[in-house]
């Protein structure tokens, strides 16, 4: 079961100005007007499940480039042997889905690093 703590909507007051996407949080999370090298800043998205907490936040930079930064937490195994495997098990199996999303279209045999 998967339960959205925030609804990935904006819920602060319009930018009047335009300055900010719509997306973007403002307030103390967007530092693009304060800070030299600032960046907008999503709401972070948080699911919780049954295994554990997904949370995503939105950035834009200076230049315009969009990120995202995803946090996952999870419980792992007691034993010391298990919990490593799945840590490194996590890690491997993130990257393959990652490099699916993002990564160039076509044949993914042809993209490997």
């Amino acid at each position: 079961m998967t339960h959205a703590l925030t609804t990935g909507r904006r819920t602060v007051r319009p930018d009047r100005e335009n300055r900010c996407p719509g997306w973007c949080a403002r307030a103390h999370h967007c530092t693009a007007r304060r800070l030299p090298g600032g960046e907008h800043a999503s709401i972070p998205e948080v699911w919780v499940t049954d295994v554990g907490r997904f949370i995503a936040t939105r950035y834009r930079d200076q230049a315009g480039h969009d990120r995202v930064e995803l946090r996952v937490v999870l419980d792992l195994a007691d034993d010391e042997d298990t919990a490593q495997a799945q840590a490194r098990h996590l890690l491997a199996v993130t990257r393959v889905v990652v490099d699916r999303v993002f990564g160039p279209a076509g044949d993914p045999q042809e993209h490997r690093r």
